[in-house]
């Protein structure tokens, strides 16, 4: 029967899982790749690394993304180097610094453990999921598409947003997806707007009570579920990573200074989440769900 899981009646329906940091570290391959990018690019170009840091987190701020590895070919820098705004002669002349990024993140992109099992498992017993993530969709997709668990998802749920298309345009990541598979999220419903979930149980046709969702943030993804009425499912593991390599990230964010100081207002409301779950590894949903559905089944015979 569609929705249930384990051995008692019918109780989670829909999984909405978080993307970044909730299934795959992305801090720690996203910042240990760019750092290898920007240290094979400095020799490349002849200046500071700094100035390379300023100059690629004016142009994330462009784009309100900070994902976007061919902003390389958009520096000051690199363009003065070479003399030229054409793209692809400027890939061509910054190859091996884009190499860098491509290996370092083929080395550390992976999944958590336990990961692809409980999807697998939790998607065989019924229930549908669903990702969220505010990564703009090709690198979304690329992801859950090289860790090889695109087919788990029956819709993928992402920001609206533009990517910098690949300079070699045979070479572009071509979204071969289903129809409607995609959704974009419009901007005003950014985390943690509980209208966002809303929307995804209406689309989904799922009543919000019978929806969970899973994340690493208590400001954004768990004070989001709450407000929603949707089991909050904080996946703390998700905090866990090298601070060195978070910096790295905040220092070419693409938050503004009105962006950091909403984020310090949601922190300091976060002191007050309290998640309905909280797991050390991904597999524990399964434990959760489990003894959860066991437990409303007894009060149900108790209620005969």
């Amino acid at each position: 029967m569609d929705g249930q899981v384990g051995q008692g009646r019918e109780f989670v329906k829909l999984l909405i899982t978080d993307l970044d940091n909730t299934l795959y570290d992305w801090v720690t391959f996203f910042a240990r790749a760019f750092d290898a990018m920007t240290r094979a690019l400095e020799p490349i170009v002849g200046v500071s690394r700094e100035q390379l840091l300023d100059e690629f987190k004016t142009v994330h701020q462009r784009y309100g993304n900070s994902e976007q590895p061919f902003a390389v070919l958009e520096l000051p820098s690199v363009q003065a180097r070479f003399h030229t705004k054409d793209r692809t002669e400027l890939k061509i002349a910054v190859d091996a610094a884009l190499h860098a990024f491509n290996s370092e993140r083929k080395r550390t992109l992976a999944l958590y453990p336990s990961v692809q099992n409980t999807l697998q498992t939790i998607r065989r017993r019924g229930v549908r999921i669903v990702g969220h993530t505010e990564a703009i969709a090709v690198n979304a997709v690329y992801r859950l598409r090289c860790l090889k668990v695109d087919e788990f998802f029956a819709h993928l749920y992402v920001l609206d947003g533009d990517a910098l298309e690949h300079p070699d345009p045979d070479r572009g990541v071509t979204l071969e997806v289903p129809p409607g598979f995609i959704h974009a999220v419009p901007r005003d419903e950014r985390k943690p707007n509980p209208k966002l979930l809303l929307d995804i149980c209406q689309s989904e046709g799922v009543e919000p009570r019978d929806a969970w969702y899973v994340g690493d943030s208590l400001s954004r993804d768990i004070a989001m579920a709450k407000d929603a009425g949707v089991v909050a499912v904080w996946a703390k593991y998700g905090t866990e990573y090298d601070r060195e390599l978070w910096n790295i990230l905040v220092r070419v964010t693409h938050w503004t200074a009105e962006d950091v100081r909403r984020e310090e207002l949601l922190r300091s409301r976060a002191a007050h989440v309290a998640p309905d779950f909280t797991v050390s590894s991904f597999g524990e949903l399964l434990k959760i769900v489990d003894g959860e559905t066991a437990r409303r089944a007894r009060l149900d015979v108790g209620c005969r």
